[in-house]
């Protein structure tokens, strides 16, 4: 499996409206549908900072790739660049998971 992890540095401000915008557009909820992810989650930094990151499993890394390439990907660019216009966004890296724990 893989593990992709996007970070976002970016004002506590726009840090939160990042936030309802995957939120009200499902955007986390629409890579599930569209793609074979596994789960997704995104979240901000606890100290206050604005930085946000973005994790999502996957099975293989031609899994990611359908979620790059998918058409809808793109849809809420319009209203995402005007808030990491001032942003620091890190490389979008790829992870593979070795073992995990969980509980329930």
């Amino acid at each position: 499996m893989i593990r992709s992890v996007l970070t976002l540095r970016t004002t506590p401000e726009n840090a939160e409206r990042i936030l309802e915008l995957y939120r009200r557009e499902s955007i986390l909820q629409e890579s599930l549908d569209l793609t074979r992810q596994i789960s997704s989650d995104i979240a901000v930094a606890a100290d206050g900072s604005g930085e946000v990151i973005v994790t999502a499993e996957w099975p293989d890394e031609a899994g990611y790739q359908e979620w790059l390439d998918h058409p809808r990907r793109g849809r809420t660019a319009p209203e995402l660049e005007p808030l990491l216009a001032d942003a620091e966004i890190g490389v979008g890296r790829l992870y593979r998971i070795d073992h995990g724990v969980q509980r329930g």
